[in-house]
């Protein structure tokens, strides 16, 4: 008796899936399989990621670590009681509520206004913040009804210039403002989290520059050699940079011809099954992580624009 490619798959998605259940405690009930959202990320050829993700009405919530850099959501006040109950927190902390789980403050920008938050044991954070729309609607009906009632009593704009409410407010032109908030990550993307934690090699403490461009050091090598180790920088954000490994000898004047003319094509020449990568900030390493080369969307990368914010066409997001 022999089984299918989708049969073995399966058995991989309900064994892997079975030690991590376990391992946090859930049982192996239909309700659990039925709502599980790790189990169809497992079935779809997604691994779990490094941590456990964030959760989102009470459901894993992987986009807000691989995919959109920005989400609606809503959030609570940032309060100090409880705050155990926030991952990674320690009692004293301040978190706040958001869509249903307890993040923690790790700054206060504005008062209910402006925030960074973290999540468990990312090394990562989030900006939430409320940001204020027009409300058109809103608008056309309340000047609607002045109109039709102009003897009605309706103080919404006092002498302060404009009253506000928890989630809208009106100012004094009669416009009426409705407030979101947006949950925005601030760094690199968590795309390397599918992968594994290397430790840092000492040869990677050593590397240097050979190539640098406007956002700053380009190719990394060995610095007076003309062969070595080769990393090209294939992302920036927030002073952070993310290199990822193209071999271990490379002639590095043609490396450094490439990443300036033909960047595309050296990304097209990367080979293997693992995909090695390298976070810096400035000269130390942050991170290193070896991540399935099927689950880089290496393919979708952009020098022109280091902004991008891609997952790759196999993710599942719950």
């Amino acid at each position: 008796m022999s089984f299918s490619d989708r049969e073995k798959q399966l058995v991989r998605a309900a064994f892997a899936w079975g030690q991590i259940t376990q391992k946090e405690g859930y049982t192996l009930s239909d309700l659990e399989i039925e709502k599980s959202v790790l189990f169809r990320r497992l079935l779809a050829g997604r691994p779990p990621l490094a941590f456990p993700p964030p959760l989102r009405h009470g459901f894993p919530w992987y986009d807000v670590i691989e995919g959109r850099s920005e989400h609606v959501v809503s959030a609570s006040e940032a309060s100090p009681e409880h705050s155990f109950i926030a991952p990674g927190s320690k009692p004293g902390d301040t978190y706040i509520l958001i869509d249903g789980a307890f993040w923690r403050v790790a700054e206060t920008l504005r008062e209910r206004e402006d925030y960074l938050v973290e999540w468990g044991e990312y090394p990562m954070q989030w900006r939430l913040q409320k940001q204020w729309e027009v409300n058109y609607e809103m608008t056309q009906q309340l000047h609607n009804f002045r109109q039709q009632n102009p003897d009605a009593n309706v103080d919404l704009a006092p002498g302060s210039g404009q009253r506000e409410y928890s989630e809208f407010r009106v100012d004094d032109d009669q416009t009426v403002w409705l407030s979101e908030w947006h949950l925005t990550r601030i760094g690199l993307p968590g795309w390397v989290w599918v992968g594994k934690a290397v430790d840092t090699e000492p040869a990677d403490l050593e590397l240097a520059p050979i190539c640098q461009d406007q956002g700053g050091p380009l190719v990394l090598g060995v610095a007076g050699a003309e062969r070595g180790p080769g990393w090209l920088r294939i992302e920036q954000a927030d002073g952070d940079s993310r290199y990822i490994k193209l071999g271990e000898d490379l002639e590095y004047k043609k490396v450094i011809a490439s990443a300036v003319t033909e960047f595309d094509r050296l990304l097209q020449a990367v080979r293997g099954e693992v995909l090695e990568v390298m976070d810096r900030r400035g000269d130390d390493v942050l991170r290193c992580y070896q991540v399935p080369m099927h689950l880089a969307p290496l393919e979708h990368f952009d020098f022109a624009d280091v902004n991008y914010d891609l997952v790759p066409d196999n993710a599942y997001n719950g």
